[in-house]
């Protein structure tokens, strides 16, 4: 068999499925991650036996490595050939749009700025993925819409609530966290930049 046949074998076996391809991102997005299969299941919602079942099969391919701990961890194996290339598609491919991540937050009244950064954006140097402000942070529906656009993504999400007096203070006080979102590449679905 030819290397050629053999590789889109290997294609195929990657891509057999959602579950598969969900926990492959989760990995390969996140280089320094070492969890266990149900942790990492449970991070993109799919169950225990099913994640143990799909990160054994990453771990024949050799895509996924363990180490030899009482409970098995698992790492991306960035040796591995497909590592770059794959990761390249799924950024590419998998990220959703601005309006899907508005979807995921119908519902959720208050909010005067919604700011997708970080992993959202390809952007690596940001501490937050979204930036949110709204009339009441500790809305429990916005823990829900953040999980709904988790389930979207395939990663788990860093996040930023607060209120409008807080934000502009912070904003006035130079404050770190949104330097980094505002210096770094961002883009805005709810809001505008302040003047």
């Amino acid at each position: 068999m030819s290397t050629l046949s053999l590789m889109f074998q290997d294609l195929a076996k990657l891509f057999q499925n959602s579950r598969r391809v969900k926990l492959l991102k989760f990995f390969i997005f996140q280089p320094e991650a070492r969890m266990s299969a149900a942790e990492a299941g449970a991070a993109i919602g799919i169950s225990k036996k099913d994640a143990i079942d799909e990160m054994r099969a990453l771990e024949r391919m050799k895509v996924v490595v363990s180490g030899k701990q009482k409970t098995r961890l698992y790492s991306v194996n960035l040796g591995h050939p497909l590592v770059e290339p794959i990761r390249a598609f799924l950024v590419a491919t998998t990220l959703p749009d601005d309006r899907a991540i508005l979807s995921a937050f119908k519902g959720v009244s208050g909010i005067s700025l919604l700011v997708r950064t970080g992993e959202l954006v390809h952007e690596g140097r940001a501490s937050v993925d979204l930036l949110i402000v709204a009339r009441k942070p500790r809305n429990p529906k916005i823990a829900r819409a953040v999980r709904k656009a988790e389930s979207m993504t395939g990663l788990p999400l860093r996040y930023a609530v607060m209120d409008p007096a807080t934000y502009e203070e912070r904003m006035d006080s130079y404050d770190r966290m949104l330097r980094d979102v505002f210096e770094f590449e961002h883009r805005f679905i709810v809001g505008k930049a302040r003047d």
